[in-house]
């Protein structure tokens, strides 16, 4: 049976890096809702979570560097995400861009 990425030892190991870099930069309150962050408790919802800024899923690393602080209800809420990609404005003589 395959064991899910957030159950490795290098994931938690980034997970905790995140959490005490967000702590010691004085990230107090959640940057999507501004809900005060709980670094104490997990699995509640405004329990400090790592993020991913870039996901997995579209090549990001699991890099302090890519890691940001969210409260559990923006984590969740925006899951995996959807990539925002700047696009160029379509006209009328150019095809779609996929």
């Amino acid at each position: 049976m395959a064991t899910s990425r957030t159950g490795t030892a290098a994931y938690q190991h980034w997970r905790r890096r995140v959490l005490a870099a967000g702590r010691a930069d004085g990230v107090t309150r959640c940057p999507g809702c501004g809900v005060e962050l709980d670094y104490e408790h997990g699995r509640r919802p405004d329990s400090a979570e790592p993020d991913h800024i870039l996901p997995h899923k579209w090549g990001g690393r699991d890099t302090v560097e890519n890691g940001r602080v969210l409260c559990r209800t923006c984590n969740i809420r925006r899951g995996a995400g959807r990539r925002a990609v700047p696009r160029e404005p379509r006209s009328a003589t150019t095809d779609f861009a996929w």
